[in-house]
């Protein structure tokens, strides 16, 4: 029987698909939304839809249990990682959206903030700081909880273009392309600038594994990581993507060392200029069922694509068939498939 791989050598494979040259697969439960689990201040769970205060959360169930020292835990090739309470849509609540939770709908939304671009110098950004110190805090706790056992990432944070569809609204956002191009840019890049100061206000405070980090992936890197996203951009053209959005994408990857950027199976007609330069260092696309997204095994032209330019990951509920015949259909040199047993 074979020796465990040590900690090194892990990471020294993960080192090595940075650079496109190894292969990661990992299966893990995944058992769906379900009903949101909301864990209130006083002790009770949220019984109900409900608009959010950051003070409403109870931050050390939030946080999990206490785990005993001991060396980091895998998920097969990758590591075992957790974040922030990634259901609060922090980027948005931090910026001055209002938050509604839906639990049966096991979700939470932000809330429009303005109608108009006269609306917005007015709207209440007055609980933005008070969110993003919980983040900070809820970060802290399970760093200290985690004990070296797993690895405590930034949490899910939306890109510049998701964030000026939850706090303009999508029509707003669109008509600005061409009706008011000069505020939806500095919309843009104030979005962008807010992304980079929250990320680095997290990577700050998390400790360094073998002098790197681990992204929201669970994969090592030997510098810093960040994940960004931009699913705003299913409803926008190649042309439009890359003119106003892709700049301030760009700026949000190239906040660390190694940067991954999270797309949909539907939404790949904006690679171009992700897959020109060198940041992000790598792509992740979640798999969406048809008929978002076109089935798996027509998206391998994209997968190749995507592989002969830099790391992909893919992501997404998958059968033990579905990689078997990514694995047989794709160069293995920088690919990572996360199978997720179950539904999104």
């Amino acid at each position: 029987m074979d020796e465990p791989a040590s900690l090194d050598q892990r990471l020294a494979q993960h080192a090595a698909w940075w650079q496109g040259q190894a292969l990661l697969v990992s299966r893990s439960p995944h058992p769906g939304l379900g009903d949101l689990w909301l864990p209130l201040a006083d002790g009770s769970v949220a019984p109900g839809d409900m608009d959010l205060a950051p003070e409403m959360l109870d931050l050390d169930r939030l946080a999990g249990p206490q785990r005993e020292p001991g060396p980091l835990a895998f998920v097969e090739h990758v590591v075992e990682s957790d974040a922030p309470y990634v259901r609060v849509p922090w980027l948005e609540a931090i910026l001055g959206c209002g938050i509604h939770a839906t639990i049966q709908g096991g979700s939470m939304r932000a809330l429009k903030m303005a109608s108009s671009w006269d609306e917005w110098p007015l709207a209440d950004r007055s609980r933005g700081p008070a969110w993003r110190a919980t983040l900070l805090e809820l970060l802290e706790r399970m760093v200290a909880r985690a004990a070296g056992r797993i690895a405590i990432t930034q949490t899910l944070m939306r890109g510049p273009s998701d964030l000026a569809e939850a706090a303009l609204g999508p029509e707003l956002m669109s008509y600005s392309l061409y009706d008011h191009p000069r505020e939806l840019t500095a919309f843009l890049e104030r979005a962008a600038e807010l992304f980079i100061s929250v990320l680095q206000d997290q990577l700050a405070r998390i400790p360094r594994i073998q002098g790197g980090m681990v992204n929201p992936f669970g994969i090592w890197a030997p510098g810093t990581v960040a994940r960004s996203q931009c699913d705003a951009s299913a409803f926008l053209s190649p042309r439009q993507y890359a003119h106003w959005i892709w700049p301030h994408d760009r700026a949000t990857c190239e906040a660390a060392d190694y940067a991954v950027i999270h797309l949909h199976s539907g939404s790949l007609h904006v690679l171009e200029p992700i897959l020109a330069g060198p940041s992000p260092q790598a792509v992740q696309v979640s798999i969406d069922p048809p008929p978002s997204s076109p089935p798996l095994a027509e998206l391998l032209p994209a997968f190749r694509r995507i592989l002969a330019a830099k790391p992909l990951i893919v992501d997404g509920p998958m059968e033990e068939r579905d990689l078997e015949m990514l694995l047989a259909n794709l160069p293995h040199g920088g690919l990572c498939v996360l199978v997720r047993q179950g539904t999104w």
